[in-house]
């Protein structure tokens, strides 16, 4: 593991050399998503960066006056690309849409720009999927896990993807970590089991960083700390946590979390119905306070979700009205070197964008300006 999750840098090769302390080096043939009779689409037209997030569209109510008059629509799940200098009412610039598909959650990209989702299927199960860079319509997966016993994945709470293509799935019973080759259903190169030594209470969101840390959000009951941090020394315990009065958050109030080049750590916190972008360096660990914290009523935050950071100095965050809602989203663009009450450098929203899915997922690649 070369660069952090959020960092997009193109590397010409994939080997599956991250998180090789959790047995992420076994090199596997990469055979292709078998088809379910869709006609798939344009894979290359769209631009190899941007903004990424998901618009789930459920079908009208029971009794609504739509489904009385018409045909309901079913439910879908689509991607969103945005340009990463868009602001005010944006249009996408690329849609990965006709998926066959009821729902979609988490959002990541890897070093190559590939797209990483969890998309739901009406009548197949949820799995894992990989697009390749520049794709859009109804384009075909490169790979996908399904969530089953063998791959020991039932409902995942979050998604990391390093550079080389190696992921990080946090759920309830612990992390599954799979390689960058990992396709169908397979085991787990490795798993964090939750409870015990890893102190593990319902992982809920995880980033890495460029010096092999494995972040995870512990948000359930009985947790002692908010954040614990694995790397290629682990071997089943943290090697430290970051929680106290002094980091302002509590247990469950980090609801993303993305790092950036130098390894500093940004956290999406909402603690009692206020929100903020906590910033850690590198090494911290214990009660120790953040660096920055990006909050206040010029930050425009409502209540925030997703963050996801470029190589560039920028971060961004995905913020809705109202917590526990996923309507009316948008993005708000700040400097990584911000700090306090401070106003975003850029933010947009998007009448094609109405409806976030749960967990206000973004992923960001490429190069951006302000």
């Amino acid at each position: 593991m070369k660069l952090p999750v959020s960092i997009a840098t193109r590397t010409p090769t994939r080997t599956a050399t991250a998180f090789a302390s959790f047995g992420l080096t076994v090199v596997l043939a990469l055979a292709g998503c078998s088809g379910d009779g869709t006609t798939f689409g344009d894979t290359n037209g769209a631009p190899s960066t941007g903004v990424y997030v998901i618009q789930n569209t459920a079908p009208p109510a029971s009794g609504s006056a739509a489904k009385a008059t018409s045909t309901p629509a079913a439910a879908t799940g689509t991607i969103l690309q945005f340009a990463t200098s868009a602001s005010g009412t944006a249009t996408p610039v690329s849609t990965i849409a006709n998926l066959n598909v009821t729902s979609l959650a988490f959002l990541a990209v890897d070093g190559m720009g590939d797209i990483y989702t969890a998309a739901t299927e009406g009548t197949t199960g949820t799995s894992l999927l990989e697009f390749p860079v520049n794709s859009s319509n109804n384009a075909q997966p490169t790979r996908g896990i399904p969530f089953n016993t063998t791959t020991q994945i039932s409902a995942p709470n979050g998604l990391a993807v390093d550079p080389a293509g190696d992921i990080a799935l946090p759920e309830t019973s612990g992390v599954a970590i799979f390689a960058s080759t990992a396709n169908g259903s397979v085991p787990p190169s490795d798993f964090i089991t939750a409870g015990g030594a890893s102190t593990l209470v319902n992982a809920t969101a995880a980033a890495v960083d460029a010096n092999d840390n494995l972040y995870i959000v512990n948000s359930g009951e009985g947790a002692t700390n908010p954040i614990v941090v694995f790397n290629t020394t682990s071997t089943g315990a943290p090697v430290r946590s970051i929680g106290g009065a002094l980091t302002t958050m509590a247990v469950g109030s980090p609801q993303a979390i993305a790092t950036d080049t130098a390894g500093n750590l940004y956290v999406a916190n909402v603690v009692s119905g206020v929100s903020s972008i906590l910033i850690f360096e590198p090494t911290a660990t214990g009660n120790t306070p953040p660096l920055r914290n990006i909050t206040g009523s010029n930050t425009l935050l409502g209540c925030v979700g997703g963050i996801a950071v470029d190589n560039a100095g920028y971060l961004y965050v995905v913020s809705v009205p109202t917590c526990g809602s996923t309507a009316s989203p948008s993005v708000l663009k700040f400097s990584t070197t911000g700090d306090g009450n401070i106003a975003p450098v850029a933010s947009f929203t998007s009448s094609t964008w109405t409806n976030a899915d749960p967990t206000l997922s973004i992923a960001v690649y490429g190069v951006t300006q302000p």
